[in-house]
């Protein structure tokens, strides 16, 4: 195969030797030609002009004694002999026509000549004297100059366009040689492309044809073997890896359908609803229990309408819709119950990420929110029920303390101080435990307002600097301009900044800055307080807002409490919260709220 396609290319390959041989001889030529107008005979040309121009000015300086301008004339004929005499100098060692050498001698006799005498007439005071000198010798051996010097560049000039007219005729005459020999290369290509043609093409056609019945599903196809040289030998190769697709296919083929079934059955095992749709919003597989669950909801056309726009908004490539709070249940009534249903749809993405499908799973939440709903109100319950007793407990204490029934010693002060500071925190618990139970249980309804976010943080700097400044620390703001507001209730998200705050006060060193900053973050308003203390380890990180949740080593005294209030006022304001940390480093503890148009909310 190797040889049939040298021997095939090599006349080709010759006609190219030769031609580019050809190029370079007579880009050879042209350059000489070029050199010879450039270097040679411009130069002279040049040199000449230089010549007239500088006896010019030298005879205008002795022209303009004769008027008067002594000093002015001497000058000028000061300055143009070195250049004359620098210009014939030139013109004497470039000469390279037949009488140019006579013609650059005699003007070096006519310029010495010439010096000669307005040497003389430099020395002459008599201005009569100087004028019959000056027309009748200095003036008839400056035109002589100037008319020799006028021959040369005569000579030069025609020397130059003959060059010129040489090395045209040279293209022309090349362009017609070049212009055949592209011809002659075009039929030899031509030539010889079709006898490459029936050796190489068309086996490769054939093996290019049957590839692509392959690349639709025909797996039965065989290439013909029609010699033994490298095409017959991928054809032969080619023929036994179909046959090995062959087997493959009927394997896999097995293999899927296996596995399809077992996914079916074991999905179809599942006690909750799950529905998968194609990318159409086709469903293509429902297990039992999600059959049941629609017959009964009477939903003959697919999901519900509120599922279906979770649906069609995670298959057009938005995030996953993975709620984890009761407040994204849907009601259905089923059976003269109502069912509390969680759906969760999970985008089923191939390897490059693009989306083929998406799977619903429909959650029963109703007996786990029933729970929520006793567990929030026990705790509601006790806590008000502890809160009465406690109350008398702290006036008990208070009437102690003023010493109005008796005198207390020393050691009786210490203990009701420490029963009266332990009262007052466990009524601080209780009031958390009622404000999360009420925010947890959607009871306090937050009037929100249009707020600039730089009004905000201005209001927390000003009412927490007291604080921070106690502890020895410093207060900054950091706001992004051109913030867009925010709808929130200010009097609660000003418990999120004293928390926050607090919290950094608690673990940040004496003289360091807590920043409070507001910035963009992707259509939403960032509020965060960032610190420089010790950081969180990464495994605390995702616990941190839950209830009664206290790191490990910590010295704070507080039941665990704020963090988990302030995550229930930021989310019943639509907001999300979180908390980005790097142990030895810092934390920034920041709520999300979403920004709002020009418009007042409704």
């Amino acid at each position: 195969m190797k040889q049939r396609i040298f021997l095939g290319l090599a006349p080709l390959f010759l006609l190219l030797i030769a031609m580019g041989a050809y190029a370079v001889s007579l880009f050879s030529k042209l350059g000489n030609s070029v050199d010879v107008i450039l270097r040679e005979n411009f130069r002279s040309v040049v040199a000449g002009q230089q010549m007239k121009e500088t006896a010019e000015r030298m005879d205008s300086a002795l022209f303009f004694s004769l008027v008067g301008e002594e000093a002015r004339a001497r000058k000028m004929y000061a300055q143009n002999v070195p250049e004359f005499r620098e210009n014939l100098n030139v013109e004497l060692h470039n000469v390279t026509l037949p009488h140019e050498q006579e013609l650059a001698e005699k003007v070096r006799r006519l310029h010495e000549q010439y010096t000669q005498r307005a040497d003389l007439f430099w020395q002459t005071p008599a201005v009569e004297t100087r004028r019959k000198m000056y027309f009748d010798e200095m003036l008839p051996t400056f035109t002589e100059v100037k008319d020799t010097a006028q021959e040369i560049i005569r000579i030069n000039q025609e020397n130059m366009v003959e060059a010129d007219r040489e090395a045209r005729a040279l293209s022309a005459k090349s362009t017609r040689y070049m212009i055949f020999a592209i011809l002659a290369g075009i039929a030899g290509a031509a030539y010889f492309a079709v006898r490459l043609q029936r050796s190489i093409l068309e086996p490769i056609r054939a093996l290019t044809a049957v590839s692509k019945e392959l690349g639709e599903g025909k797996l039965d196809q065989v290439v013909p073997v029609m010699s033994q040289d490298e095409l017959g030998q991928l054809a032969d190769a080619f023929n036994k890896m179909a046959t090995k697709l062959r087997a493959y296919r009927q394997v896999m083929g097995d293999q899927i359908l296996q596995a399809r079934q077992m996914t079916e059955i074991t999905f179809s095992a599942f006690p909750d609803p799950i529905v998968v749709l194609a990318a159409d919003g086709l469903i293509s597989f429902i297990n039992p229990a999600a059959n049941t669950f629609l017959f009964k909801l009477g939903s003959k056309d697919g999901l519900p309408a509120s599922v279906q726009e979770e649906v069609e908004r995670v298959i057009k490539g938005a995030p996953d819709y993975l709620p984890t709070s009761f407040d994204r249940v849907i009601v259905f009534r089923i059976d003269e119950h109502e069912t509390f249903v969680l759906p969760r749809v999970i985008g089923m993405r191939d390897e490059t990420g693009a989306i083929f499908g998406a799977a619903v799973v429909l959650q029963d939440v109703t007996r786990l929110r029933l729970l929520d709903e006793v567990k929030t109100n026990l705790v509601s319950t006790v806590s008000h029920e502890l809160k009465t007793p406690l109350t008398s407990v702290r006036m008990g204490l208070h009437l102690l303390l003023e010493e109005r029934i008796g005198t207390l010693n020393a050691k009786q002060t210490e203990l009701l101080l420490a029963a009266r500071e332990d009262s007052e925190r466990l009524l601080r618990m209780i009031n958390d435990l009622l404000d999360l139970a009420k925010l947890e249980s959607g009871r306090t309804a937050l009037p929100s307002h249009a707020t600039d976010p730089r009004e905000l943080i201005d209001r927390a700097q000003e009412d927490l600097r007291a604080l921070v400044e106690s502890r020895g620390s410093k207060l900054v703001t950091k706001v992004t301009s051109g913030l867009p507001k925010v709808s929130v209730d200010v009097r609660q998200i000003a418990h999120v900044f004293s928390n926050f705050v607090s919290n950094a006060v608690k673990h940040a060193k004496p003289g360091e800055e807590i920043m409070l900053r507001a910035k963009n973050e992707d259509g939403r308003v960032r509020f965060s307080v960032v610190d420089h203390g010790p950081g969180i380890a990464p495994q605390f990180q995702a616990q941190i807002f839950d209830r009664f949740f206290r790191l490990p080593g910590s010295e704070s005294t507080g039941a665990g409490l704020g963090l988990a209030i302030a995550k229930e006022i930021v989310l019943a304001q639509g907001g999300m919260i979180g908390v980005q940390s790097v142990p030895g480093q810092g934390s920034e503890f920041y709520f999300d709220l979403p920004a709002i148009s020009n418009k007042e909310p409704t």
